[in-house]
């Protein structure tokens, strides 16, 4: 994962296999769970997998599962004045299984490529914003890359009060290297910022297909994007377009289920360019399901 890998050239053909599939899961929306404890489950298939821009796998089969435990420590009531809505704390493993045995060395699972935990707080603010702090630890059962441990900060705007349809939802994530390196020699600091602007068709009943146009740009901050000598600021664009729609024939007491389905393409900045071989743009189709409760 965090580490330079030696791909060959990209098949050009490769881009018209893909276009017509896949994208970031959408959450399903939430079953009737009134406990303090929730939780989610989603699976990803991708014909590509990056990490911030730096192309981990291209071929095969990529399967990534997740998985988050959330907690309700505190939520406000109904007419609460105060600013905090809500607080929990959650918990996670994300995982990336590969057919093609990416960088296995013998001594691991040779199709488990990646396995990270996480866990952290989040706060919820004015009903509007979110605020999350956390640590993660990526690591790599199969020995493709040795453990690296982060900080992460994030923030996201619930804009629909304001903009109505025309909402877009926009985030922004800072991550702080605190062990080992994704990219480069030295620690650094990354951050992305998003929006993801949406339309919901009502066109079968209880089958609301939402159409979504994620877009993100990651920049490193200091010591990223690196090589010995010099480093890029801007790291990567991705844009894409996105379907889900809930699979509203599964009954409510197993959870919330949805599907969805689109392409993303990402450009790269002049490292990643080099790095990736200098193919750029690419187009990264993806298909989910995903359940919460």
């Amino acid at each position: 994962m965090r580490i330079r890998y030696p791909f060959s050239p990209w098949k050009t053909l490769a881009s018209l296999a893909i276009a017509s599939i896949a994208s970031t899961a959408v959450p399903a929306s939430a079953a009737p769970n009134s406990g303090r404890l929730s939780f989610s489950f989603t699976n990803d298939f991708t014909t590509a997998y990056f990490f911030r821009g730096i192309l981990q796998e291209r071929y095969g089969l990529i399967m990534q599962p997740y998985g988050e435990v959330n907690v309700a420590l505190y939520t406000a009531e109904e007419n609460d004045p105060g600013p905090f809505t809500y607080v929990g704390a959650f918990g996670g493993i994300w995982m990336s299984w590969h057919s093609e045995k990416t960088l296995a060395d013998g001594s691991g699972p040779s199709n488990l490529y990646e396995v990270d935990y996480y866990g952290g707080l989040k706060f919820g603010l004015w009903n509007a914003l979110e605020l999350k702090t956390g640590y993660v630890a990526y690591t790599s059962p199969n020995g493709g890359f040795k453990t690296i441990q982060e900080v992460l900060l994030s923030a996201g705007l619930d804009d629909s009060q304001w903009l109505g349809a025309f909402a877009l939802n926009p985030a922004a994530e800072l991550a702080i290297e605190t062990d080992r390196t994704a990219f480069g020699p030295e620690k650094g600091q990354y951050a992305s910022f998003s929006i993801r602007p949406s339309y919901t068709i009502e066109a079968i009943e209880n089958y609301p297909i939402e159409i979504a146009m994620p877009c993100m740009v990651g920049v490193g901050l200091d010591d990223y994007y690196e090589s010995e000598n010099s480093q890029d600021r801007f790291g990567y664009f991705r844009g894409g377009l996105t379907a889900s729609v809930p699979l509203a024939f599964i009954p409510e007491d197993f959870g919330s289920w949805s599907v969805s389905a689109g392409a993303a393409v990402y450009a790269f900045g002049s490292k990643l360019q080099r790095a990736n071989l200098g193919d750029t743009p690419w187009v990264v189709g993806t298909w989910s399901i995903s359940m919460s409760y």
